[in-house]
């Protein structure tokens, strides 16, 4: 394992030991077999974490989040992407209607997307 593999597995085991049981435990759930061994063994060889390590991890992670998240930007253009790729242009273009503003589609017209 390179010296950049291990930092970064040390990274993911103090994040893990950071979240607690449960949300590590979801986060497990999207691991497959050799990521779950590297990552527990990693944790199990955790001893004394420096407070200030665990907020550097936080932090760096909470930097990485904010570049690759999509709040705060454009949301409508978002939206109507994830919605039409979900549902095709006809059922997306009802539904943007009444969530980016126009409320007056009917009740029968909203509900045909289902």
């Amino acid at each position: 394992m390179s010296d950049k593999d291990k930092e970064s597995t040390t990274k993911a085991a103090i994040l893990m030991l950071a979240l607690g049981e449960s949300e590590a435990a979801e986060v497990m759930k999207f691991l497959g077999p050799r990521e779950v061994l590297k990552l527990g063994a990693a944790m199990a060889q955790m001893k004394a974490v420096q407070h200030e390590e665990v907020l550097t991890v936080l932090g760096e992670f909470r930097e990485r989040v904010d570049l690759q998240s999509t709040v705060g930007l454009d949301s409508d253009e978002y939206i109507r992407q994830v919605l039409t790729k979900a549902l095709g242009d006809d059922k997306a273009a009802v539904l943007l209607n009444r969530i980016l503003g126009g409320k007056d589609a009917s009740g029968i017209e909203s509900l045909k997307w289902m």
